[in-house]
């Protein structure tokens, strides 16, 4: 025990002396500094010590208080047992309470004690230590017993209060220690300032930028409360320097800053790529971001500036197209290579500055080549001149050329033929071609007469030359359409974090070059475009030709005005422009609406609406010619809404790429609007054709019928059933007189406009033939050959249609064979109420066809 004893070191005879405390007034030197703190660290890691093994006595002392309160009620049970004396309970009532203190025996003088008894959760609260005591006369024990009860409770409150009182100081201790730290962290970065400092000055004496940059940033990294504390001001200040250090970072601060700017400028001018990027590196360090991006922007305008024009004279086409997109492509090229460099040094995001720089320059060329085009190109003129239109032929069709000379009023044999506007479409666009997706069909040739000469035009503005200038807007608003997207897309890509699109285009949308652009689009390219729209149709009108060699009839109005909406579109969605989507919009519908489908529409109200007395040829021939208008203008308007939901996919399918991509939906909402033009189309060829069809057929289908029955009976016996059946006479007769009616409609028409015809012929048909059998009278045979000319009358008109529908247009008639078909000994209401079928004739008319039957009973 001795030997291990002594070979055991022990931590108080080999402990180094500890340094005597000091007074911090009296701390002068680093090397004292970090003695007391050596001295604190020893202290603290000995009360941490001290502080553990506290804290497991008082473990166990919680633990033997926890263990006594558990006793509580064995104590009790044994109080009642050896002193008679039983604790109340809440199960008492006051008269078994006395009866109890009644068998109980007599008490002496010496008083119980009433203080609280340990532990006991329902009578009283546990005693707190130091408070209270045990009462030792409920436990029956001795005096000496008692005192060594109250001895361990004793012990016990001074071991709790001893825990509380070292535990107070250790708290203290600690809130002392918390403010060493600190001290010695001000500490620590005072000498870090003070060091920086030092190293910025000696970077600067010897022109080491990047040094100095780096010194400067460990200098404003020191927290602002420590800089301007009281302790680096006494601290930090040198006789060399004996500034405050506030004041002395901000003069070495100011000083990199005129460096780097007059290297950065003076690198810009030499075209120094290398010393550009180096100087434009060195501003993030020292938290001058702001200014580097001012220099850079500076900088970058410069290129711009020297850029090369385009080549080329004002007066020609292309040259202020040619400007802008040499302009813009400078611009894009710059932020496209200098972005990375941006976003790498100064952050994500932060290129939005310099766009904003190179914009603002950009604003000064577009003004500057927008006030040169406008006064170049004269389109105040234009707008003046197009404002003076008055459109004669929309306002008033009844001026317009009929398509048949046999229609006008007065013919000029051998007139010059027509000329369509389509054939003019290679000196008004570039994309005449367009046309042909629409018709691909041979040239349309006149097989009627010479129309009238053609009415002069009002004088206005040449079409050609508004074309012109309409093009080169569109060409110069599509342009910076395209930069708007790139701009977008760029900014969107160096700021993820941003998903606000309206603060990446800000930079452009707020822009001068923006305001010009939708300035031109308002001011000029919106009314110069609704007036050609306009003119180009009044001319379609003018010069429009019947083109009966093709199948079904159509005239040339059709695809020239289509050939222009479609030519009208284009440019409108190349612009990019959706204000001017939105606006050209609703005037196309509004342009397609009165001076296309309307006008079409008056025109036909024309063609029957003046008749004239001619000789038989003449008289024939304006029939047909009459008929062949119609049958025209009525294809023209359903083929017309054919072609307007074919433009309308072909455009959604070939989006231009100006718009940036949240605006797609938004022009697609504006193109679906469009789209009610079909609808309105088809509404007006309807119109058309129940006026067409009241003033060419519905005269002429009660003589059919009176044909088809002219001597027919149904009251027929046996030798007349016999003959009706070899003779077949309604049918042939229908068969005759129908293809006499409908001839040359089904090759005219087109199928849509065929298929309401057909079906307003048959439904028109059959009332009157109804009407006419319910006064006929019917046999027993003659209602079997009624009910077989019904029937192949329905066969046949079912043939003449692939798509239907006669047959059940004839259900009346045939119920009426039905009921005229019934057995003599059948009971024609039973009949009625319980065959099942679903009577389309009302009972009245059912009972009035029952009283048709001439039958033998």
């Amino acid at each position: 025990m001795t030997t291990a004893a002594s070979l055991s070191p022990s931590p108080l005879t080999t402990a180094a002396p500890s340094p005597a405390p000091l007074d911090p007034r009296d701390i002068t030197e680093p090397d004292q500094i970090a003695a007391q703190l050596a001295l604190l660290t020893r202290r603290e890691a000995d009360l941490t010590l001290a502080l553990n093994a506290l804290i497991a006595d008082r473990t166990q002392v919680d633990g033997a208080l926890a263990h006594l309160r558990d006793l509580t009620g064995e104590v009790d049970a044994l109080s009642s047992e050896v002193d008679g004396y039983r604790a109340p309970t809440r199960f008492d009532t006051p008269t078994r309470k006395g009866r109890m203190s009644a068998l109980s025996p007599p008490q002496t003088s010496t008083p119980r004690l009433s203080s609280p008894r340990i532990g006991s959760p329902r009578d009283s609260p546990a005693p707190r230590i130091g408070q209270g005591t045990f009462s030792s006369r409920g436990l029956g024990l001795q005096d000496g017993e008692g005192d060594e009860g109250d001895g361990l409770l004793a012990r016990v409150s001074r071991v709790w209060e001893t825990s509380e009182r070292v535990g107070g100081k250790v708290r203290k201790l600690d809130d002392e220690i918390g403010r060493v730290r600190e001290a010695a962290d001000v500490v620590t970065e005072v000498l870090e300032l003070k060091n920086a400092l030092a190293t910025l000055e000696g970077a600067i004496e010897k022109a080491d930028w990047e040094g100095a940059a780096r010194a400067c940033r460990r200098a404003m990294s020191v927290r602002d409360e420590v800089t301007h504390g009281g302790f680096a001001g006494s601290v930090v200040p040198t006789p060399q320097n004996p500034l405050p250090p506030p004041q002395q970072l901000a003069e070495l601060r100011g000083i990199l800053l005129q460096t780097f700017r007059r290297e950065f400028d003076a690198a810009a001018e030499r075209r120094d790529e290398h010393e550009v990027s180096r100087y434009f590196r060195l501003w993030p360090g020292i938290g001058a971001e702001n200014e580097g991006l001012e220099a850079y922007g500076n900088f970058v305008v410069s290129l711009v500036k020297g850029r090369s024009s385009a080549a080329g004279k004002p007066s020609s086409p292309l040259y202020y197209i040619s400007q802008l997109t040499s302009l813009l492509e400078s611009i894009a090229h710059i932020i496209d290579q200098h972005q990375p460099v941006v976003d790498k040094y100064y952050g994500a995001g932060r290129m939005r500055t310099v766009v904003g720089r190179l914009v603002g320059e950009s604003d000064r060329v577009v003004r500057n080549l927008v006030e040169g085009w406008e006064e170049e190109r004269r389109v105040g003129r234009l707008i003046s001149d197009t404002k003076a239109s008055r459109f004669a032929f929309l306002s008033n069709p009844s001026a317009l050329p009929p398509l048949f000379a046999s229609l006008a009023h007065g013919t000029v044999p051998g007139a010059a033929g027509q000329i369509s506007l389509s054939s003019l479409a290679n000196t008004t666009s570039n994309v005449a071609s367009a046309l042909q997706s629409y018709a691909p069909r041979v040239a349309k040739t006149s097989t009627g007469p010479a129309p009238t000469p053609v009415p002069e035009e009002e004088p206005g503005p040449d079409p050609r030359d508004v074309d012109r200038v309409l093009g080169e807007l569109v060409a110069l608003s599509g342009r910076w359409a395209l930069f708007r997207r790139f701009v977008h897309s760029r900014l969107s890509e160096s700021d993820e974090e941003e998903k606000d699109d309206d603060t990446d285009l800000e930079v452009v949308e707020q822009s001068g070059s923006q305001r010009a652009i939708e300035n031109m689009l308002r001011t000029y390219y919106e009314p110069l475009e609704l007036w050609y729209l306009r003119s180009s149709i009044e001319k379609a009108h003018r010069l429009d030709l019947p083109d009966t060699s093709t199948k079904p009839h159509l005239s040339s109005i059709l695809d020239d005005t289509f050939y222009l909406i479609k030519v009208v579109l284009n440019r409108v969605l190349s612009s990019g422009s959706l204000t001017a989507l939105r606006s050209l919009r609703e005037r196309i519908s509004t342009v397609l609406e009165k001076d296309y489908a309307a006008v079409l529409s008056k025109k036909m109200e024309r063609v029957y609406a003046q008749p004239v007395t001619y000789d038989r040829a003449e008289k024939a021939l304006r029939e047909k010619d009459q008929k062949e208008t119609y049958i025209i203008f009525l294809n023209d308007l359903d083929v017309s809404a054919d072609y307007a939901e074919r433009l309308l996919l072909e455009t959604r399918e070939n989006m231009p790429s100006a718009w940036l991509p949240r605006e797609h939906r938004a022009v697609l909402d504006e193109l679906d609007v469009l789209s009610d033009l079909a609808a309105h189309f088809r509404s007006a060829a309807r119109s058309g054709l129940e006026q067409f069809f009241g003033q060419a057929v519905r005269p002429r289908l009660r003589p059919l019928l009176d044909e088809c029955y002219r001597d027919v009976t149904y009251a027929l016996s046996e030798d007349a059933f016999a003959d009706a059946e070899d003779q077949d006479l309604v049918r042939r007769r229908f068969v005759r007189g129908w293809e006499s009616l409908m001839d040359g409609y089904r090759s005219s028409f087109t199928d849509h406009n065929y298929q309401i015809f057909y079906t307003m012929t048959v439904e028109t048909l059959v009332r009157p033939w109804e009407k006419m059998v319910m006064g006929m009278g019917f046999t027993e045979l003659g209602a079997i050959r009624y009910e077989r000319d019904v029937r192949a009358v329905s066969n046949y008109l079912s043939t003449q249609a692939s798509y239907g529908g006669a047959r059940d247009k004839f259900t009346r008639l045939q119920q009426i064979a039905t009921v005229l078909n019934l057995d003599a000994e059948e009971d024609p209401d039973e009949f009625y109420s319980n065959s099942g079928i679903p009577w389309r004739l009302s009972r009245n008319e059912y009972n009035t066809v029952a009283g048709l039957r001439q039958f033998q009973m």
